[in-house]
């Protein structure tokens, strides 16, 4: 074996092993685990472009949101519509950002996409959708995680939070 193999292969084993350790130990990161309430939320529909539902179409939204500690806060979100209902598809679907005001400072910024049946508003009720945690200021400084949203048939939302620590 030349010694352009032998300086491959053993930067091949080193990255397969920098690869492993790191999955590694995200799997074994600990976890923040919380829920907060929305109650229902204010909606804003923004017909951009083509009259009616077209792509880029935005909905904006404000609601009071609760923690289980009790403390109380606002979320306001943007979703841009990326994807209409067809044939092939049932659902819209929409790219957003939510900031979470917790108050006192924290906050929670939230970011990703998520499926609507048909032409529905708001999220179908107790569907689950996954969204990514980007960041956060305060007790959440430097945050990332996911929150799971789920909509019930009251139209309030519980956002159950995993943050890794």
């Amino acid at each position: 074996m030349s010694r352009c193999e032998h300086a491959a292969r053993a930067t091949l084993v080193g990255a397969i092993l920098n690869v492993s350790f790191f999955l590694g130990t995200q799997a074994l990161a600990e976890t923040r685990k919380f829920i907060v309430i929305q109650e229902a939320p204010a909606l804003t529909n923004v017909d951009v472009g083509l009259k009616g539902k077209s792509h880029g179409d935005m909905l904006a939204f404000e609601a009071a949101v609760r923690s289980e500690a009790g403390n109380t806060g606002t979320l306001r979100g943007i979703l841009f519509t990326v994807a209409l209902p067809g044939e092939r598809h049932p659902h819209e679907g929409r790219i957003g950002q939510l900031y979470f005001d917790l108050g006192n400072g924290d906050s929670l910024v939230v970011s990703g996409g998520t499926v609507y049946l048909g032409q529905d508003t708001e999220m179908t009720v107790n569907t689950p959708q996954v969204r990514a945690v980007i960041g956060g200021t305060g007790a959440f400084i430097g945050a990332r995680g996911q929150v799971t949203t789920t909509r019930r048939s009251d139209r309030t939302y519980e956002h159950s939070f995993e943050l890794l620590k």
